[in-house]
C-alpha cells in the first residue's frame, strides 16, 4: 500500500506546483507589459494583485528590501519608458512555495536593443496564490 500512496503524492505535487508557475508566468509578462510605451496604472495594478500584502522584493546587489508599496512606486516610475521588453525564461526549479528562474530579458529603448549578457536569477516565493518574496540575484 505505502508505494501507492507515493505515486498518489508524486502524480497530485505537479498540479500544486502548476499554480505557483501560472502565478509567476502571469508576473513577469504582466510586469513586462508595465515597462512598455502604452502601459496603464492598470497594468500596474494586476501586477499588484498578485503580490501578498506583506511581500517583500530584495536585490541584495543593489541594498534593497522594498515592501509592496515601495515594489509598486518603482514599477510606476518606470511605466510605459520602453518600446518593447520581453523576458524568456531559461530554466527553473521548482520546490514548495518556491520557484527559482533564470531568465533573459531583451529591452528595445529609443529604437536600441538591450539584451541581457548572461541569463540573470530571480526567485519567487509564494504562499495562498500570492507572490510572498522576490529576490533578484545578479
Amino acid at each position: 500500500m505505502p508505494k501507492y500512496l507515493l505515486l498518489l503524492l508524486l502524480a497530485i505535487t505537479p498540479a500544486a506546483n502548476a499554480d505557483e508557475l501560472d502565478i509567476v508566468t502571469q508576473f513577469i509578462q504582466l510586469s513586462d507589459e508595465t515597462k512598455v510605451v502604452g502601459a496603464s496604472r492598470e497594468d500596474i495594478l494586476a501586477v499588484a494583485e498578485l503580490l501578498s500584502e506583506d511581500m517583500r522584493y530584495q536585490h541584495p546587489s543593489y541594498n534593497q528590501d522594498l515592501t509592496k508599496s515601495q515594489f509598486i512606486e518603482g514599477l510606476t516610475r518606470y511605466m510605459g519608458t520602453a518600446e518593447s521588453l520581453s523576458t524568456e525564461v531559461k530554466s527553473r526549479i521548482e520546490g514548495k512555495g518556491a520557484i527559482a528562474i533564470s531568465y533573459v530579458s531583451t529591452l528595445v529603448r529609443n529604437g536600441n536593443e538591450e539584451v541581457d549578457p548572461i541569463p540573470l536569477m530571480r526567485l519567487f516565493e509564494l504562499e495562498n496564490d500570492k507572490i510572498t518574496l522576490i529576490r533578484e540575484y545578479w
